[in-house]
């Protein structure tokens, strides 16, 4: 068993996964600890390809469109003890694998999540700062103080758990974009433990759905989104 597997999901991103797959060869920790699959989720460009040619050591289909389909197909052929999951347009830091294990080597923790750094200026980086640094990391603890619901933040692109833990959910749940993340994390929180976030632990993502979509229109969209998992009782 390996002591890592990085998950990637990715759809048209051929141009981005051998960049993702470039930093993950540069972490400090020995690459046979670790295993990079890359899940094409039925792309229209030659993603498969360029992520084989990059190095990734596993490159399956899923033809269900949705990151966590994709998650999932990627978790299904995984074989490490823990496993993350990196989205295809991000890069990480060479210490990202070995931040992940310490994080979760805390008591009770069962997955760990960090922000995106998008690059931001200005106002948006201090809303950014705001939200990613300071609120997703105490938000747990505010949501069960008010309202008496376990739940988490997990950011879908930057995220680690135990295999355990995932398998003790029944897998990742099965939701296309919307609220996937939350959802894992709610799952996470409610029946297999703690849910940290570290603010430590960031990778950089592109802004690109912030500029096609608008920064305040597409931050209110997660937190509906978010909102509407952890009332829900679908994810108890």
């Amino acid at each position: 068993m390996k002591r890592f597997s990085v998950v990637i999901p990715a759809y048209n991103e051929s141009k981005t996964i051998v960049h993702a797959i470039a930093s993950l060869k540069r972490q400090n920790v020995p690459r046979e600890a670790f295993e990079i699959i890359a899940v094409d989720n039925n792309s229209t460009d030659d993603t498969a390809v360029a992520a084989h040619r990059a190095g990734a050591d596993k490159v399956v289909a899923e033809h269900e469109k949705g990151t966590n389909f994709a998650r999932q197909r990627g978790f299904l052929v995984s074989e490490g003890k823990i496993v993350a999951f990196l989205d295809a347009d991000s890069t990480v830091p060479h210490d990202w694998l070995m931040r992940i294990e310490m994080s979760l080597l805390k008591p009770g923790v069962a997955a760990v999540s960090g922000p995106y750094d998008y690059g931001f200026r200005g106002l948006r980086l201090w809303v950014d700062k705001l939200f990613q640094n300071i609120l997703f990391a105490h938000l747990a603890e505010i949501l069960k103080f008010l309202f008496h619901r376990r739940g988490g933040v997990i950011i879908g692109g930057n995220f680690a758990a135990w295999r355990w833990a995932i398998e003790k959910i029944g897998g990742l749940p099965p939701l296309r974009f919307w609220g996937d993340d939350a959802a894992i994390a709610m799952l996470i929180a409610r029946k297999a433990g703690r849910v940290f976030f570290n603010p430590g632990l960031r990778v950089k993502s592109s802004p690109r759905r912030f500029k096609e979509e608008g920064f305040f229109s597409l931050e209110i969209r997660y937190i509906r989104a978010y909102f509407k998992v952890y009332f829900s009782k679908e994810w108890e």
